[in-house]
């Protein structure tokens, strides 16, 4: 095994996609950890969650991601937002083409999801920033996926998830640069939890925006 851990971290101001058109400025920071086994690679990375529209860091080193040259895989650990404590996005903020999200009401448990956008070309990203511009059929190749969805019974809030090649994004042409895709990650909040349909609309629609989803950005190592 052939470790290298970088010797510095990177802290940049980046554009971070959030829907398929949307973007904010935040700040992140990451070190990444490469190893080999046989001739396969794997890179670890740790990310800053920002608060919603990154203004700050609400979680430090509360995402983790986990390359290979097949996949990525999320890890989401942050503390659970307390109900009203945030902004909420409403019901109609949906990206074109996604199915309606029921209004969202403040109370106790409240819902959250995982989503990640990756840009297998980073260095051809419209600007010289990934952003909402580059997801779909776009030089730098951007998608999108969602990962995980919880609702938040406890004090943290952990999800997970990971994204294969081959696997069929949400939105855009699918991975295939896991190792050297720039990847963003966002927890949209949707509310506290619904009962039957509603609640599976919750589990597994978009909601929100740019400064209503709290991210964290992993930039290719």
């Amino acid at each position: 095994m052939v470790e290298r851990t970088a010797t510095s971290s990177r802290r940049r101001r980046r554009r971070f996609a959030v829907g398929i058109a949307a973007v904010v400025s935040i700040a992140t920071a990451g070190a990444a950890v490469v190893e080999a086994h046989g001739g396969h690679r794997s890179v670890r990375q740790r990310a800053d969650v920002m608060q919603q529209g990154g203004d700050g860091v609400y979680e430090h080193r509360g995402a983790k991601a986990i390359r290979t040259d097949h996949s990525i895989e999320i890890k989401w650990n942050v503390h659970t937002p307390a109900p009203g404590s945030y902004t909420y996005p409403t019901g109609d903020m949906v990206p074109p083409g996604a199915p309606p999200h029921p209004d969202l009401v403040v109370g106790y448990p409240e819902v959250f999801t995982l989503w990640l956008f990756g840009f297998d070309h980073p260095e051809l990203c419209s600007d010289g920033v990934c952003d909402g511009n580059d997801v779909g059929d776009t030089p730098a190749r951007g998608s999108v996926y969602q990962l995980d969805g919880e609702i938040a019974y406890g004090q943290h809030v952990r999800m997970s998830g990971k994204v294969r090649l081959g696997q069929a994004p949400a939105n855009g042409p699918g991975l295939a640069n896991p190792l050297g895709a720039e990847v963003h990650v966002a927890m949209a909040p949707h509310g506290m939890v619904l009962e039957d349909a509603d609640l599976i609309r919750q589990l597994n629609s978009p909601v929100g925006g740019p400064p209503l989803w709290f991210a964290a950005i992993f930039l290719a190592p």
